[in-house]
């Protein structure tokens, strides 16, 4: 006959309790040692990711320019599909909504000229500046003197705020 015992009188934490008989046993089990091919196989897996091309890695892995490039492309296309199912859930015709994105690629291709002809400027100065000091310092007190005025006539704008405040 089994004997029941009152809920007042059990152990409190047997769930710790086994934990522990479970951990003495492991303890207990001897150490298995690797096979003696288990390291060679191990260095020539690494040795093998190693050597795998930039774009057949992880993203973590690749170049930061080929991810922004990644980013850059998948976001446009995202874009480029929202744009079109909503255009088309909106009850607009395809050809609306080619002509809109050929407008917009046209305002975009525009803009990159821009772009690319300030960047050519500075590139341009910059490549004067690294031959000619005194340029390069004239261009620094110039942006000294500019960020200056900028702090000065904030001071001078809060001031009259707080005064008529």
């Amino acid at each position: 006959m089994k004997i029941l015992r009152h809920p007042l009188f059990m152990r409190p934490t047997p769930e710790s309790e086994l934990e522990q008989a479970i951990d003495r046993e492991l303890r207990a089990l001897p150490e298995r040692s690797a096979p003696a091919t288990l390291m060679p196989r191990v260095l020539e897996a690494i040795a093998r990711r190693e050597a795998l091309p930039w774009w057949r890695k992880a993203y973590t892995a690749w170049p930061w320019p080929a991810r922004m490039m990644f980013v850059l492309g998948s976001g446009s296309l995202a874009a480029f599909l929202l744009y079109f199912a909503w255009g088309l859930g909106s009850g607009l015709s395809l050809g609306a909504l080619s002509a809109e994105a050929q407008e917009m690629a046209a305002q975009a291709d525009l803009a990159g000229g821009v772009l690319g002809a300030l960047g050519g400027a500075v590139m341009t100065m910059a490549r004067a500046a690294t031959g000619n000091s005194s340029l390069l310092w004239g261009g620094a007190a110039v942006l000294g003197a500019c960020y200056l005025t900028t702090f000065a006539l904030g001071t001078a704008c809060y001031r009259l705020v707080a005064q008529r405040a």
